[in-house]
């Protein structure tokens, strides 16, 4: 779950970056939402790497700016339900 949060963060991030760089290109957008989308991008690559380590082709996808989180939790599939004990 962790994973998907900040693959979609990531992605939302991109395309309102995206979006404000081809309409207005307001300067507060991208100085608010730059850090977020760069930190998103690496939370996920930090959660891939945590789950699947570093030599894995679920940690080569993650890499792949806005998409790697979603391709790298589509790789890894669902994650285990453990109960509260």
């Amino acid at each position: 779950m962790p994973l998907r949060v900040a693959a979609t963060v990531e992605l939302v991030s991109l395309v309102v970056l995206l979006a404000n760089l081809v309409t207005v290109h307001v300067d507060g957008v991208a100085a608010l939402v730059g850090p977020i989308h760069g930190c998103a991008y690496l939370a996920a690559i930090a959660l891939t790497v945590a789950r699947a380590g570093w030599r894995s082709r679920a940690t080569a996808v993650s890499l792949v700016p806005g998409v790697g989180g979603w391709a790298a939790a589509a790789v890894l599939g669902p994650e285990p339900y453990h109960p509260s004990r």
